[in-house]
């Protein structure tokens, strides 16, 4: 079985991430989704979605399962 890997920032993102951060900058959903998909680095969403991905462990994981598929 083939497992799925992620494509952009998103997809290590639990549930809920993407609105709680629209909501605390006062932003549409689609605006942040579009910042995470662009992915640049001093973009204040990508950091933020960073430092959640980091503190639920997220992307350590996905690091760690690009290794070994490498």
């Amino acid at each position: 079985m083939e497992s799925k890997k992620p494509k952009v920032l998103i997809d290590l993102l639990p549930p809920g991430s993407i609105t709680a951060m629209a909501k605390e900058a006062g932003v549409t959903k689609q605006a942040v989704g579009q910042a995470l998909r662009k992915g640049k680095p001093t973009n204040r969403f990508v950091q933020q979605a960073l430092r959640i991905a980091k503190e639920c462990g997220s992307l350590e994981a996905a690091q760690t399962l690009a290794s070994i598929a490498a």
